[in-house]
């Protein structure tokens, strides 16, 4: 009996730490992804948390964004202007960003210059 239990308890932990393990790498491991914010520019909104309060006034982009295959992704995110969450200014059209994803965030992005994408991508950005 002791011994079934102690199966029992070995098979648990190892399923439990699998499921961190799998959590943890879609959520929080990502790949580069690169895009460039065009026309039309989002309007200025209200940007809310999952709860619905309001956070500040901002933008919320929408980016076809590529890996360094070419496969496309479409990536969402918001910056805020305004408030006390203030996180950035506006892009304007035509700004490379360098977007780190993982399976379900977001987790980098950085304005980047056309140089630094990778060669076989740089015609799906311009």
């Amino acid at each position: 009996m002791k011994k079934l239990f102690g199966l029992i308890v070995v098979l648990l932990l190892a399923f439990g730490g699998y499921k961190v393990w799998d959590y943890y790498q879609s959520t929080y491991v990502g790949q580069d992804y690169y895009g460039v914010i065009s026309d039309p520019l989002p309007e200025l909104t209200t940007i809310k948390d999952v709860s619905g309060n309001p956070l500040g006034d901002g933008y919320k982009y929408q980016v076809t964004s590529y890996d360094k295959d070419g496969k496309a992704r479409q990536l969402e995110f918001d910056v805020i202007t305004t408030g006390k969450y203030k996180d950035g200014a506006a892009y304007e059209a035509g700004t490379i960003i360098k977007f780190n994803a993982s399976e379900k965030r977001i987790i980098k992005k950085a304005v980047i210059s056309i140089d630094d994408v990778p060669n076989n991508i740089k015609n799906k950005l311009q």
